[in-house]
């Protein structure tokens, strides 16, 4: 017990920022949830106020009887448009339970003047199925999110961009980390400076770099100047996914030459003293004895690779526009936060973790960690 009190704040901390939203958006995938729904029913009318704008009319107005009101009163336009609530299948059917010659008594008789939530609103009129508008529930569609994907084209694209993206990216930027570790290993003058140098872009803001590489990728940028062209990179569709891929395998190799440092600083230096002795060149000690020493490494490396690749954003986001280029991190963005279809997204989410997850899993079992000469 003392060893979970001692554990208790990360497992919390785990559970509350890992574990819940993953099983949220499993539940989301299956619904069609809109976030902005969510606190509609909590936002604040005066209901005298809304009706004489519907009705066009004011209490005090003479000869207005009830009667006279419910032929201009429209009940599903005036709860919509009016009071402000998008309703689901369930809440236009229980609509039939408002009293709607209660509500335009209590407007005659100067009732409606008190600014109320309103959720509280309809469950004063609500003669049945109250529940249905106290608090927001998301409308479950079981597959239908998952069927939509399939007939939807941008999906597909940026599925295919982010497959393309993972697969050029993560053997590059691999083989560029063991190189640059290699070399900075060597007792070399300098070679701390060069690992800062390395090193340096895997510190520095994300949202900074994409700043810097939109400068030089941009028309009247460095890029053009020293090739002569006069080419929007980033905005061609051809160009604009090789360009953020470049960025990426810079900014990346750096951070994983850090863990092949440490798995190349614990290969034993008699091994290469013996090589030497059997006359072993520099190629033949990196292939036989270096690259088979460093296989847990160049797992573990080529995992977070790919994990990474697959779930690029930031670069997208800042530097990406057209619709061609973008991956599906950014299009699970898109969908929940810019089109307010967090259900859907929830649903490509889920479909990204599973790509994932085989992919990852499929590696451990094909790839042994296990160093071998």
């Amino acid at each position: 017990m003392v060893g979970y009190l001692f554990a208790a704040p990360i497992i919390l901390a785990v559970l509350a920022f890992e574990f819940y939203p993953v099983f949220t958006a499993i539940f989301y995938s299956f619904t069609k949830y809109q976030p902005l729904q969510v606190q509609q029913l909590n936002n604040t009318i005066i209901p005298e106020d809304v009706l004489s704008m519907h009705l066009m009319v004011f209490p005090d107005d003479e000869g207005l009887t009830v009667e006279g009101l419910k032929k201009d009163f429209d009940l599903f336009f005036f709860i919509e448009t009016d009071v402000g609530i998008t309703l689901n299948e369930k809440q236009r059917a229980a609509l039939q339970y408002f009293d709607s010659d209660q509500l335009l008594e209590d407007f005659l008789n100067g009732k409606l003047q008190k600014d109320i939530p309103i959720k509280e609103f309809m469950s004063n009129y609500m003669t049945q199925d109250a529940n249905l508008f106290k608090r927001y529930v998301p409308e479950f569609v079981g597959l239908e999110n998952f069927k939509d994907l399939t007939s939807d084209p941008y999906f597909w694209s940026s599925l295919k961009n982010t497959l393309f993206y993972t697969a050029i990216v993560v053997p590059i930027q691999t083989f560029l980390a063991v190189l640059l570790a290699v070399v900075a290993n060597q007792k070399i003058k300098g070679r701390n400076f060069f690992k800062i140098i390395f090193f340096l872009p895997a510190v520095t803001s994300s949202a900074a770099i994409s700043m810097i590489f939109k400068l030089i990728y941009s028309k009247p940028g460095v890029l053009n100047r020293m090739l002569g062209l006069s080419v929007d990179w980033l905005q061609n569709p051809n160009t604009a996914l090789p360009a953020i891929m470049i960025m990426n395998i810079w900014t990346t190799s750096g951070y994983f030459m850090v863990t092949y440092l440490a798995g190349l600083q614990n290969i034993p230096g008699s091994l290469y003293e013996a090589a030497d002795i059997d006359g072993a060149t520099f190629w033949q000690q990196f292939r036989r004895i270096t690259l088979p020493l460093l296989r847990p490494q160049i797992i573990f490396v080529s995992t977070m690779g790919i994990i990474g690749c697959m779930q690029v954003f930031d670069q997208i986001y800042f530097l990406i526009k057209n619709m061609r280029n973008v991956t599906l991190a950014f299009y699970i963005y898109r969908n929940a936060f810019e089109y307010s279809k967090m259900g859907y997204a929830s649903a490509i989410a889920m479909v990204l973790f599973a790509i994932i997850l085989i992919i990852t899993v499929v590696q451990k079992k094909v790839v042994k960690e296990e160093a071998y000469f």
